[in-house]
């Protein structure tokens, strides 16, 4: 049988998908759904489209397990996180329908929240009837998984890390995620709304664990990352050790931005923040702790980075040679000649 014959076609109003999530027998399954981060903007543009009654692309459910007493039955979100998600936050008023993102200037319903629209419109949101396919559970998550490709490959292009995130849901994806989500990186915000949509965050924390567990020989790239993933997907036995680095490497960092608070705008390019960890690293083997002399010359450096007079009175002219070839091998990019980068920031840190 083909695939297509394992998906039922049927309209359900908004009503209804409201009342499946808000129950959880409707979820986001997020060992294959992106991040649910849309810009304000595309929110309000939906539910514009579905204010005028205008059509909205389809969604996709895949039927899970059937309670035996209850007869309910759970749906996972195949495709269609944002759109739900935009409209369950609007019902739940956490937005207004910003005047400048309306196409229709005239409109009467900008700048409300959803109890400020009319009793009308309200009515007719409610039973706006969206179109969902309804996979059945017959369907293997192999095959959901292609699905899922195939559908985003034809919307938007996926980049490496989302299509790992949809392959993957192993023991070395977890712990990346688990590393993207800790508030140090939102409280310095070094990853933006789209690094975040586009999993970069949950990429660069890979990186850093392919370099935890490679080091300097293993050139990180989208090859080298997709090695570790198929290698640790099940059989991580450093899991806990790695997580326990990570963490002590972040607080490092932090020591380093709460003293120099300047330097913060250099680290959020990826070459110089990817170079502070294996530095960071570094100091972690070494001396297993972060040195006070070294945290003050790092944040001098970050900070003068782009003042070649200061950063020559803070080093002197030898030291100054190396910053020079230093900011010639950043402009190279993040992974490559990393090994250099980190052996100048060492040059010019470590005076013990």
């Amino acid at each position: 049988m083909q695939l297509i014959e394992k998906i039922i076609f049927e309209r359900k109003p908004i009503k209804w998908l409201y009342d499946q999530l808000k129950t959880e027998l409707l979820f986001v399954d997020n060992s294959f759904q992106r991040r649910y981060v849309w810009t304000h903007s595309n929110q309000v543009q939906l539910i514009e489209s579905i204010i005028i009654g205008y059509p909205i692309p389809e969604i996709y459910v895949w039927e899970r397990d059937t309670d035996p007493v209850s007869g309910e039955t759970k749906h996972s979100i195949i495709d269609g996180q944002q759109r739900l998600g935009a409209i369950f936050d609007f019902i739940n008023e956490k937005y207004r329908l910003q005047a400048s993102h309306i196409d229709n200037k005239d409109a009467d319903y900008k700048a409300k929240l959803f109890p400020e629209l009319s009793d009308e419109q309200r009515s007719n949101f409610w039973k706006y009837p969206f179109a969902v396919r309804i996979v059945k559970n017959t369907v293997s998550r192999e095959e959901i998984v292609e699905m899922f490709l195939r559908l985003n490959k034809t919307n938007t292009t996926l980049n490496p890390q989302e299509l790992r995130n949809a392959e993957f849901e192993g023991r070395f994806i977890k712990l990346s995620q688990e590393i993207s989500d800790n508030a140090f990186w939102n409280h310095y915000n070094l990853f933006n709304q789209y690094d975040i949509r586009r999993m970069l965050d949950i990429q660069f924390a890979s990186s850093i664990l392919v370099f935890f567990r490679f080091g300097f020989d293993e050139e990180i790239t989208q090859a080298s990352i997709n090695r570790a993933y198929d290698t640790f997907n099940e059989d991580y036995a450093d899991y806990e050790k790695d997580k326990e680095l990570f963490d002590h490497l972040l607080k490092f960092a932090d020591v380093l931005f709460t003293k120099h608070p300047d330097s913060l705008s250099f680290f959020k390019k990826k070459v110089h923040l990817y170079t502070l960890f294996t530095a960071l690293y570094y100091y972690m083997v070494k001396y297993g702790k972060f040195p006070d002399t070294s945290i003050d010359l790092y944040g001098q450096f970050a900070t003068h980075y782009d003042k070649a007079e200061e950063l020559l009175a803070i080093f002197g002219e030898e030291k100054f040679r190396l910053i020079e070839e230093y900011k010639r091998l950043a402009l190279e990019g993040t992974n490559k000649r990393s090994n250099r980068r980190f052996e100048i920031i060492k040059a010019l840190t470590d005076d013990n």
